[in-house]
């Protein structure tokens, strides 16, 4: 575990996107550093920690919104609780493109000659 403050938060934000949520079934993880954004130059977060509190509040278990909400309402320097789980992450991001190629196929009646139903999708091909 570890804890990391962000300082000075800018208008453009913290400099990191987050995924995940109650409502998804999953922890809050850092997705996404913004290259030149507060946390890459600040340089103590990573791609993969989870996020467990912000300004002291606790948000594991929180929906997305509540965590986004919480990171957005945050001023001057923010301090963030994290842990490194990056495979979770991967499994997490690997359970979602599923979905969203599920949900495509059945948008678009996908189940024809030529659809691919039934065959799993290849990484960076969906």
């Amino acid at each position: 575990m570890m804890t990391d403050e962000l300082k000075p938060k800018t208008e453009e934000g913290l400099g990191f996107n987050v995924m995940g949520g109650s409502e998804q079934n999953s922890p809050i993880y850092i997705s996404r550093i913004i290259p030149n954004g507060v946390a890459a130059r600040e340089g103590g977060l990573k791609r993969g920690d989870q996020l467990l509190s912000v300004n002291g509040e606790n948000v594991e278990g929180e929906s997305h919104e509540n965590a986004v909400e919480l990171l957005k309402k945050a001023v001057s320097t923010v301090k963030l609780v994290v842990r490194y789980t990056p495979k979770v992450l991967d499994d997490m991001e690997s359970r979602f493109e599923q979905q969203r190629v599920s949900r495509r196929r059945a948008q678009s009646g996908g189940t024809g000659p030529g659809s691919n139903a039934g065959s799993l999708p290849r990484p960076g091909n969906p």
